[in-house]
């Protein structure tokens, strides 16, 4: 009883919710790739959020996302490419995805610091949720810099961010630690120390252009050398990116097309992706939607020159193409059948181009207060 009565004021009248998500595909490699077959892929998310008054702060609110993920590996095993395909595909584990905190400093300032998924905040691709293809919710270019990539799905790493929202337009800052979790044990939450390799500070603006159109702009780096792809010593590792989205045709709730592209660039020497480019369009509304969308992620000089030694050498660039659609059955099911084809899968001139063919199941539970 006592410590409900301490608890109590924390949530000042507004008690914490609990939702629960499973994402689950059934996925094969119908042709081409390293080995044809088919694997079962899940993801399970239970988050137990505040309400908007933490701690009896207007707009403070905390989060807690513990993940379980299962059969992950099939862009390793069965297709070989290097963006991987299916955004829920990583290594069994059951572990925090994300915990934070965030405040008001101001009524357009926010911060947020604990574990956070830098894509939730940076390099957002709003029109490219719907498709499966890790890049179509962050650019390759980011997703794979660093040592073991930045705080992202299926690792996040402690960070903070500063978030300032006007009308029409915002900023944001962030710091994370330059090495999410630890590589070498999967289910270890936190590292050995914080800070071992630096810091990754990314910073993004975005503008609202007339009704229809939102851009964005981000750049990055991390505050230590990484190891040089082609030579021995260390090199900076930085780069940017841009986007654009767009409403093209808005016809009522269901009947709503729209588009985004986004390129992105990275510094060759310490990143093997030193270019990509991707994009696609979106018809329908919440109830039914489907989509196409190409990703081209292209490698730098240095990284295709260290591959240079292998007969033949390897292709410049990974292309993935994906069509799908997404039908809601009921409240929070929702049913996706997905087919993409990837053009030099891995860069690999030994290995094939893949047809993949997946079925997406995903079921979303919000508890009441």
């Amino acid at each position: 009883m006592l410590a409900l009565a301490v608890a109590r004021p924390a949530w000042a009248g507004d008690p914490p919710s609990v939702s629960a998500s499973y994402i689950t595909d059934v996925i094969g490699n119908a042709s081409g790739g390293v080995e044809r077959g088919v694997d079962w892929i899940g993801r399970l998310d239970l988050t137990v959020a505040s309400g908007d008054r933490l701690f009896g702060i207007d707009g403070a609110h905390a989060q807690f996302d513990m993940m379980l993920l299962h059969g992950g590996g099939f862009s390793a095993v069965r297709t070989g490419d290097g963006q991987v395909l299916d955004n829920i595909d990583a290594p069994h584990a059951v572990r925090p995805f994300e915990a934070w905190i965030s405040v008001p400093l101001t009524p357009r300032l926010r911060a947020k610091a604990g574990l956070v998924d830098l894509n939730s905040e940076f390099d957002p691709q709003n029109v490219g949720t719907l498709f499966l293809n890790s890049s179509f919710g962050i650019g390759p270019d980011l997703s794979q810099a660093g040592l073991d990539g930045p705080s992202i799905f299926p690792v996040t790493a402690p960070g903070m961010v500063l978030a300032y929202e006007p009308a029409g337009w915002s900023a944001r800052l962030g710091v994370f630690d330059a090495l999410a979790g630890d590589p070498e044990h999967l289910h270890r939450v936190f590292p050995d120390s914080f800070g071992r390799h630096g810091a990754l500070v990314i910073g993004q603006a975005s503008a609202l252009i007339g009704p229809v159109v939102q851009a964005y702009a981000g750049a990055w780096a991390f505050t230590d050398p990484l190891p040089r792809i082609d030579a021995p010593g260390e090199a900076r590792s930085a780069g940017g990116y841009v986007e654009i989205e767009a409403r093209l045709l808005d016809d009522g709730p269901t009947r709503a097309l729209k588009a985004w592209v986004r390129a992105g660039k990275a510094t060759e020497r310490a990143n093997p992706i030193g270019t990509y480019v991707g994009g696609g369009f979106t018809w329908g509304g919440d109830r039914r939607m489907a989509g196409i969308a190409v990703a081209r992620a292209i490698l730098g000089d240095p990284a295709w020159r260290a591959g240079q030694p292998a007969v033949p050498a390897p292709y410049r660039a990974e292309t993935a193409w994906e069509i799908t659609a997404r039908e809601r059955m009921g409240r929070g099911l929702f049913l996706q059948p997905d087919m993409q084809y990837i053009v030099h899968p891995g860069w690999a001139p030994s290995v094939g181009n893949a047809l993949v063919l997946a079925l997406r199941l995903q079921w979303n539970w919000l508890g009441g207060h």
